[in-house]
């Protein structure tokens, strides 16, 4: 009696599957062609129409020795091309696979990023040897940690909640990484607008903001310059930046040589010098010049903003330096301290901006000439607030 009920059982299920496919109207793949490299995978998937029919598919390749198929997961062995073909019933669908030299290296266009929550920042990838960018479509995307911030299949991020991850892009066994901070709140001087960069690190510019930028005058060898005239040597850096977004600024030590210390952030003339004429031109008292200094020394600081006879020197201390009196002083303690001053005041003072400008020192530091003093400064710009 078993054996009539196991054959019987068994009739209903082959006339159920007849049945399932002979319904079959069709069978897709969402890729015609897809292009990986050795070493690498990807994945195409199948839609049956109608879509509530159920058929056993059966992946096949033209050429084992290029590519292997397993439920729609395309293995690439070695460079050539193949048929990647699935087949229900009578019908087939087919997949062209191009197999391209294996990636040496996988290079993301950041690093590291900083995003408040809710905001976004897209990644993207470069490939070694330069593939197409069908090979950069099949990489793979994830975050380590998905409660913090989350990335689709293109490199996009969106940040989610406080705290830091890595976006991990891997394409085969080749991996790169960015690491990724959110944060909830951005510090008030980071919240202005027409923001005039001179020293100023990458994590304090993603939270002011590409659209709040006038001018970006950071080192960059050419336009931008940095230059020690006499009196310094390298400091060791050590702990983390003004607004704890790096582990680097700048780091001086006085060595004694001549009597004094100088060094200067230096421009050169064009269109993006010729901005600054609106920070002398604004009658709003709004503009500021901004920076983070630290010391334990009680030694004289002065400093000096603009370019040229209008320059004008402010001092940091209680005593004269550079016969000039003392704007203000700060609490010596090793700790950063933040220093705003209005451009008014430096207005009043002669200072001007115009276009057509030279090229000019615009933010000089002097630290005297007592060897082993420190100057160490971070996030110097000027800003709207």
């Amino acid at each position: 009696m078993k054996k009539y009920i196991i054959a019987l059982s068994a009739l209903i299920v082959l006339f159920a599957s007849c049945e399932n496919e002979a319904v079959i109207t069709g069978i897709t793949l969402d890729k015609t062609t897809i292009a990986l490299p050795m070493g690498g995978s990807g994945l195409i998937v199948a839609t049956i129409a109608p879509a509530d029919i159920y058929g056993n598919l059966v992946w096949t390749s033209s050429n084992e020795a290029v590519a292997i198929v397993e439920k729609g997961v395309i293995t690439a062995i070695t460079e050539g091309s193949a048929q990647i073909k699935v087949t229900v019933g009578k019908l087939t669908s087919t997949c062209a696979v191009i197999v391209t030299p294996a990636v040496v290296s996988v290079t993301l266009n950041k690093s590291s990023i900083r995003l408040k929550v809710d905001s976004t920042q897209q990644l993207t990838a470069q490939l070694l040897p330069l593939l197409s960018a069908e090979v950069a479509k099949n990489m793979s995307w994830i975050s380590t940690n998905p409660t913090v911030a989350i990335v689709d299949n293109m490199g996009k991020v969106t940040a989610i909640s406080n705290g830091s991850t890595s976006i991990v892009a891997s394409i085969g066994i080749v991996t790169a990484l960015c690491s990724v901070t959110v944060y909830t709140s951005v510090p008030a001087s980071l919240k202005g607008s027409n923001y005039y960069l001179i020293n100023v690190d990458n994590g304090a510019t993603d939270m002011i903001g590409a659209a709040n930028i006038a001018a970006d005058y950071r080192v960059n060898g050419t336009d931008y310059n940095f230059y020690v005239w006499n009196g310094f040597n390298a400091g060791t850096i050590g702990g983390s930046s003004f607004y704890d977004t790096s582990t680097s600024w700048l780091s001086l030590v006085v060595t004694g040589a001549g009597g004094w210390s100088g060094a200067a952030y230096n421009l050169k003339p064009g269109a993006a010098l010729n901005k600054l004429k609106t920070v002398t031109d604004d009658t709003s008292g709004q503009y500021y010049l901004h920076f983070a200094i630290k010391s334990s020394s009680s030694n004289s600081y002065a400093f000096k903003l603009g370019y040229g006879t209008s320059g004008i020197t402010f001092v940091l201390r209680t005593t004269n330096m550079e016969n000039t009196a003392p704007y203000g002083n700060f609490t010596r303690n090793g700790q950063w301290q933040e220093v705003e001053i209005p451009i008014s005041y430096f207005k009043s003072k002669g200072l001007t901006f115009t276009t057509g400008m030279a090229v000019t020192d615009i933010f000089v530091m002097l630290a005297g000439g007592t060897a082993g003093v420190k100057l160490e400064i971070d996030a110097v710009f000027i800003y709207k607030k």
